[in-house]
Formats: C-alpha cells, structure tokens, sequence
C-alpha cells in the first residue's frame, strides 16, 4: 500500500493480560475518531485482530519484552493500517492445532478474516532485536453529507443544506 497516511495514533501497554482489553475498547476509541463506523466490517475486523494480535504479544512475547505497542492509521481515508509491536525476535505461525486444543486459532481466524475483506498480514524485523505484525485492511470513513450540516446558533436544533 503506498497511500499517505492521514492520521496516525500510537499506545503501549504492559505485556500482560489484563492490559488486553483496555488496548482494544482504545483501538475502537481511535476508530470511531476518524470516523470509522463503529458497528462496520472494518472497526470489527480490527477488534478481533487487534485482540488476537495483542494475546499473541502478551502470551508469548512478555519474557522478553515489558511493553507491547500498538499503531494505527488510516490512510487516504479508505485503508486501515495496524501493527502490533513486540520485542521478541520469533515470528508468529499459526498453531498446528487439532480439534481439541484451547490455543491456537487466532492468526488462522486473522488470515481468514484478511483474505475476506481483501486485507494483508506482514511481519517486519526490527531495530531492537523484535518485530511488528502489520494488517492492512480496506476501510469506509463516514463522512457528513451537505445535509447534515449544523448552521445554527448554539442551543437551536435546526440543519439545513450547506450553501
């Protein structure tokens, strides 16, 4: 993808389970920040991801590094770009497991679900000895239609037509 990033947000969190859920519900925040319909195929798929990626990164990367991180941007208003930062030099492969195993399906759901949306999954080396797991995903950004202008004064209720 050699779209120009529009907008870019970044976090870290602690590699530890229970930082898992705050970092998703602060993905979903950014989203619906720009715009990113909250209930569309993008913001879920980026849920799940983000979820699935995170887990990874905690579970089986926090022997070697402290904090895991997180980027998203969305460029050019139609692609959606996430990369899940850890310090652990092994790249992650999807588990070889059978129907009885309670781990193992989360990269297999995350390709599925990126080849559905017509999305890619990258792995990136580092610098500092880890890597970055890279998604990239079409996406819609609502935006307000002419229609849906406000040209009143505070405290009224009244939209019209932009001019």
């Amino acid at each position: 993808m050699n779209a120009e990033a529009r907008s870019t947000r970044s976090l870290h969190i602690p590699a530890r389970p229970e930082h898992v859920p705050l970092a998703r519900r602060a993905v979903l925040d950014v989203l619906r920040g720009w715009g990113v319909p909250a209930g569309g195929e993008a913001a879920q798929a980026i849920r799940l991801i983000a979820s699935e990626l995170l887990t990874n990164a905690v579970l089986h990367a926090s022997a070697a590094t402290e904090r895991v991180g997180v980027v998203l941007e969305l460029c050019d208003g139609t692609w959606l770009r996430m990369g899940v930062h850890d310090g652990h030099p092994e790249c992650p492969a999807p588990g070889d497991s059978g129907t009885e195993a309670t781990h193992g399906r989360g990269l297999r759901i995350v390709h599925a679900l990126l080849e559905e949306l017509n999305g890619v999954v990258l792995t990136e080396r580092t610098d500092d000895g880890g890597k970055t797991v890279w998604v990239e995903l079409p996406c819609a950004v609502e935006r307000p239609t002419a229609e849906t202008v406000v040209l009143s004064a505070p405290g009224s209720r009244r939209s019209s037509p932009a001019p």
